[in-house]
């Protein structure tokens, strides 16, 4: 410990002494104390500056066990942490003593740690946020949740959201109290319901799981959390690994660690414990913005001429290998971008991205369809998403990042590049249906700024619920359209090769959605499309953005979500477009009449017949159509 920062002298000193004093009395495996030799490769450690800190090997790259104070000490900005809810301490109240009093527990594991209970709460900084932390010890009890853990984990919860603070735990946890029954287990709806309480005033709560974490613990506040980090492999899972082997019958390795749950969409990454405090500052400074993003003047509104292109010539540059696609204009549109994994249900689709990052200053969550660059015909597992098709668990990845974003107050960026959802049986039992619905629901009343981009194929039912935004952009070479001009020419022509005229039919450039109000407007192409000048192509889309985002930040989030659903709302109602073509056909309907209308009276002059009066077809057919309240359509 003499290679950090003392943040508790006293109380650090009577734990070494503990420690040695139980070192002595009892011959066992000690992961907290220094070794001379890595338990895991037989390395050599003790010329080693990483493993003397922070107890992770540095050939292997294996995480000991540390202590509570040693975990603050590695995030803490020096000198900056207070504990609170000190002095609270551990009763029995049900007086358990069936082999080992819980008393005599208690004050073994206090003496041998230096602790009063299994959490250290207080306040802190990191990197300069202010922030309040909460770290449990597996070596006190397992680390597991007791009153006095369950009351102190409320209380910092509530602490944090009362100073409007965002909060950080640090979680080794392992297995229940069961000294205290009944009562330990209703810690966890105390503690799920006081992480609810912090989500709903907006604030941050963001939890790195450590080697174990399991149990009460990762089934109720943990779990909570905005963003999850894991140390490399943890063993992470509500069951002990015991009781796995015990329930499935055979050995349960790699399935229960850090990287199988960063595989199955339950954590955001996994962060070698020397990069925690780095990566722990750029997320915090990130979702607690303090820049703006303003414009130095009103822009008058930019028009865009596009390049007369045929609407199939517009599919193919749109579809080409080689068009830039979400993750290089993420590269180089954005700044400090840290990507999120998950939907916290089952997978971690890879043809959806979400993340924090910053434009022009301004912090946004970026939530991108990504296409694959693996040819249809590619040797690969014939489930797995080709070419961005968006799976459900994509749908419920990329409705997460759009409520993390309501929750830190950021806006929304949504960049669309995918053919349509990803169809098969595997999918609608998965909930394909409903995971669209709900996406297109976040996206209609999310309470923030969005700014929505379609880069390539804005296709069916994924285009729309990313792209239903306050703001839709598109590339001058991108297309919109509810279904492929190929399969449009199947189902109406029966002729697949017809689809250049489908294409036409559908209306599907950016021109065109434009004049229908679909799209609000045009970011310009290099004039050989996006491919030809990758990034030139990114800074026109940067400056689009940016003036798009500069007018909508200033913006009440209200008024935007009114205006949002009124846009909608109107799409396909009578309105302003369709008084105009009606106009237009009632007037070549009235002129062909009176037309008619004088050629009969002409007919009827040459035959010296009597002479026919049309006052009365005049005056009938004599339509104007003047606004709403004068033409009922039925």
């Amino acid at each position: 410990m003499a290679d950090i920062t003392p943040l508790f002298p006293d109380e650090q000193s009577q734990k070494d002494e503990a420690l040695a004093k139980l070192t002595d009395e009892h011959d066992s495996l000690d992961l907290e104390s220094p070794r001379k030799a890595c338990l895991s490769c037989g390395a050599d450690l003790s010329n080693s500056t990483k493993y003397r800190r922070l107890r992770v090997c540095p050939t292997c790259g294996y995480h000991y066990t540390i202590s509570a104070r040693r975990r603050i000490a590695a995030i803490a900005d020096e000198g900056s942490f207070k504990e609170t809810s000190k002095w609270i301490q551990s009763l029995d109240p049900l007086e358990f003593s069936p082999r080992i009093s819980y008393r005599v527990r208690l004050l073994q594991d206090q003496s041998s740690t230096g602790l009063s209970e299994a959490a250290v709460t207080g306040t802190c900084s990191i990197g300069g946020t202010p922030v309040v932390v909460i770290v449990l010890d597996s070596s006190f009890l397992g680390g597991s949740m007791g009153v006095v853990v369950g009351e102190k984990v409320t209380l910092a919860l509530e602490l944090a959201a009362r100073r409007k603070m965002p909060c950080v735990a640090m979680v080794t946890s392992g297995g229940a109290r069961i000294q205290e029954g009944v009562l330990s287990l209703m810690q966890m709806a105390k503690t799920t319901l006081a992480a609810r309480a912090l989500k709903d005033k907006g604030q941050a709560f963001i939890v790195a799981l450590s080697n174990p974490s399991t149990g009460q613990v990762l089934g109720s506040f943990a779990s909570m959390a905005d963003i999850i980090f894991a140390e490399p492999g943890s063993h992470i899972g509500f069951s002990p690994l015991g009781d796995l082997r015990e329930i499935d019958g055979k050995r349960v390795d790699t399935e229960h660690t850090a990287e199988a749950y960063l595989e199955r969409g339950h954590v955001d990454a996994i962060i070698e414990r020397d990069h925690l405090k780095h990566e722990l500052a750029s997320v915090l400074d990130i979702i607690s913005p303090e820049f703006r993003l303003t414009s130095s003047r009103r822009l008058a509104l930019e028009v865009v001429t596009s390049q007369p292109r045929e609407a199939w010539e517009m599919v193919k540059l749109a579809r080409r290998p080689d068009r830039p696609r979400a993750r290089f204009y993420i590269d180089n549109v954005f700044a400090n971008f840290f990507e999120l994994h998950g939907d916290r249900v089952f997978t971690d689709d890879e043809s959806v991205i979400i993340g924090l990052a910053r434009l022009g200053g301004q912090s946004v969550m970026i939530v991108a369809q990504q296409k694959s660059t693996l040819p249809l015909d590619s040797d690969v597992d014939p489930s797995a998403p080709r070419m961005g098709e968006i799976t459900p668990g994509g749908f419920r990845k990329a409705r997460r990042g759009v409520i993390l974003a309501e929750t830190f107050k950021i806006p929304v960026i949504t960049i669309v590049d995918s053919p349509g959802p990803r169809l098969g049986i595997d999918m609608e039992q998965r909930g394909l249906a409903g995971a669209v619905a709900r996406m297109i629901d976040q996206m209609g009343r999310v309470k923030t700024p969005t700014l929505s981009i379609l880069i390539g194929e804005g296709g069916s039912e994924a285009a729309l619920a990313f792209g239903l935004a306050d703001r839709v952009l598109m590339l001058e070479n991108a297309i919109y359209t509810p279904i492929a001009p190929e399969r449009g020419a199947q189902s109406e022509m029966s002729d697949p090769s017809k689809a250049s005229d489908i294409a036409r039919a559908l209306k599907l450039t950016s021109v065109d959605c434009v004049e229908m109000e679909f799209v609000d407007g045009i970011v310009p192409e290099p004039e050989s499309g996006a491919h030809s000048s990758p990034r030139e192509a990114a800074r026109l889309l940067k400056r689009s953005l940016m003036r798009e985002l500069s007018d909508l930040t200033v913006k009440n989030t209200n008024t935007l979500v009114r205006r949002r659903q009124k846009k909608y709302r109107k799409v396909g109602e009578y309105g302003s477009r369709f008084r105009t073509a009606l106009r237009r056909e009632t007037k070549a309907w009235q002129v062909g009449l009176a037309a008619g209308v004088r050629a009969f009276r002409q007919a009827g002059d040459s035959d010296n017949g009597p002479e026919f009066v049309d006052d009365d077809v005049e005056m009938l057919y004599d339509i104007d159509v003047k606004g709403d309240e004068e033409l009922d359509v039925t």
